[in-house]
Parts: C-alpha cells; sequence; structure tokens
C-alpha cells in the first residue's frame, strides 16, 4: 500500500461534498488515506480510531462517495480520479477477488464468501 495519497479537488471542492457535515467530510480524506492501491478500506477501525460514528459513513454513502459491501470492507467510488499509480508500484488488494470492480472502478455486483451472491 502507498504511502501518500492525494484527492482530487474536482471531487473535494464539489457541492455535493462540501454540503456533507464536517465529520462525513473528515471520514472520507481518513478512509482514503487508510485505502489500499484499489480504494478497498476495512472501515470499522477507522470510525474506532477517529472517534466518528456510522452514522456519517452512511452519509457517505447515500451520498456516493462510497459503496459499502459488509460490516468490514467498503471501496471509494472515485479512487481512481483521486489516485494514480505508477504499475510498478501497484500491489493487487486481497479484496478485488471477493469484491469486484470496472475498469472505472465501480464496485460490480459480488460475492460474499459466506452468503452467496448479492
Amino acid at each position: 500500500m502507498a504511502n501518500r495519497r492525494m484527492f482530487s479537488k474536482t471531487i473535494t471542492n464539489s457541492s455535493r461534498f462540501l454540503r456533507m457535515p464536517d465529520t462525513s467530510r473528515l471520514l472520507y480524506y481518513d478512509l482514503g488515506m487508510n485505502a489500499d492501491d484499489d480504494g478497498y478500506c476495512e472501515w470499522y477501525g477507522i470510525i474506532q480510531m477517529t472517534g466518528l460514528v456510522e452514522q456519517d459513513l452512511q452519509v457517505l454513502s447515500a451520498n456516493n462517495f462510497i459503496q459499502i459491501f459488509d460490516d468490514k470492507v467498503l471501496i471509494i467510488k472515485e479512487w481512481k480520479e483521486n489516485n494514480y499509480l505508477r504499475p510498478d508500484r501497484y500491489n493487487e488488494s486481497k479484496y478485488k477477488k471477493i469484491y469486484p470492480q470496472t475498469e472505472s472502478g465501480i464496485p460490480l455486483v459480488y460475492q460474499n464468501p459466506t452468503s452467496g451472491i448479492h
């Protein structure tokens, strides 16, 4: 996983982003800083570290910034607009096969390893 992350002003200066509560916007940055090279993130630990609440996560989801897969993993939907990694620096996510996405970074219907296709 990279040690540096970027955030696109196209996203963070948009009215869709700026209309969210400060806490939801802060959570977006924290999720982005802790996501892997494909934009997947284990969100529960981030919530605990920041002292934010799951409602902030739901705001991000309702505004289409993230997709929550389950009680563990989410993906940042506009990941590729925020971050580009050179191929020689890229490390494939361990979640990519469980929660596949299209080339544009949009998650596909995924298969949960315990309960089949959703």
